[in-house]
């Protein structure tokens, strides 16, 4: 009982960490944050801001390009983002 318990807390845990890191739950919002961040970091390094701090109509914009994705395509787009080991 305590294996089940402690692999469904496991579970629980992997799943909560994207919500928690991105602040939302649909997998294409989470792609249009990763696809905002890798458009705009080297541009505001360029310029000398902040690479973190993405405008919202950057990230608005790559909602556009998410939404004609389905949530599948989505979430296989991040896990690529996130095992790639491409910086």
């Amino acid at each position: 009982m305590r294996v089940i318990l402690g692999l469904v807390l496991l579970a629980v845990i992997v799943l909560a960490i994207p919500v928690v890191y991105y602040g939302e739950v649909d997998p294409c919002r989470m792609l249009a944050t990763d696809m905002a961040h890798e458009a705009y970091g080297p541009l505001a390094e360029l310029v000398g801001n902040d690479p973190d701090e993405v405008p919202p109509a950057m990230e608005n914009s790559m909602r556009l390009v998410t939404s004609q994705m389905t949530a599948r395509e989505c979430s296989e787009k991040l896990w690529e983002n996130w095992t790639s080991g491409e910086e």
